[in-house]
């Protein structure tokens, strides 16, 4: 049973970022609009955070640069769906 657990525990780790992207999509187009690109956001937070936390040795600075850079994305996305 060694195998498959190691298989299951692995996919579980490896898809949870990106259940919580499918959840943020499906809150996305219920307003209406397609966001393709949230997996590249999750991607430049976690090297927005893993930088900020080398730089300055803090993981909670790291963690708030993560969250600032999925904003601005974001933020981005919203304003160019504008025109």
């Amino acid at each position: 049973w060694g195998v498959p657990l190691a298989v299951l525990g692995g996919a579980i780790r490896v898809s949870t970022p990106f259940i919580f992207v499918s959840l943020g999509e499906a809150i996305t187009e219920r307003s209406g609009r397609i966001n393709l690109g949230l997996e590249g956001t999750l991607v430049f937070g976690a090297m927005t955070a893993y930088a900020v936390a080398v730089m300055t040795g803090s993981p909670w600075l790291g963690l708030i640069a993560a969250a600032f850079a999925g904003l601005c994305f974001g933020l981005f996305h919203g304003w160019i769906c504008r025109f």
